[in-house]
């Protein structure tokens, strides 16, 4: 073997070996897991003339690795209201509370994809 043969050979397996490495991660043979999700805000939205409000929940599913999302949405209410509102099936969401009268009340994001469902921390808030 020459030295040209021998230098673009090695030259070729240094390539390979670097445009390898650059390639994206296959993470395709990952276990899934559930979604990993958050609440991000509660606004309350007075309702002129009362003591009531509708009251907009932002959710957010940072992760749902390898299983695809199914369902999303908040579970809230108090001490003696436990109420759900199914949100639009995507990794950002929004829902309303129904009418809610003079209290104090909590909101917690769900996401659930075909391995489980997660739940996100607590946001408490008050209408007044």
């Amino acid at each position: 073997m020459n030295m040209k043969h021998l230098l673009f050979c090695v030259a070729a397996i240094a390539f390979a070996a670097l445009a390898g490495s650059c390639a994206g991660e296959d993470r395709s043979g990952e276990q899934p897991f559930a979604p990993t999700v958050e609440t991000v805000s509660v606004t309350p939205h007075n309702i002129e003339g009362t003591d009531s409000a509708v009251v907009t929940m932002e959710g957010l599913v940072t992760a749902s690795p390898n299983s695809d999302l199914l369902a999303c949405g908040f579970n809230y209410g108090n001490d003696t209201l436990s109420l759900s509102a199914e949100a639009e099936l995507q990794a950002h969401f929004f829902a309303q509370t129904d009418t809610l009268a003079a209290g104090t009340y909590f909101a917690v994001a769900y996401a659930k994809n075909g391995i489980g469902t997660t739940y996100a921390d607590t946001l408490w808030f008050t209408i007044e």
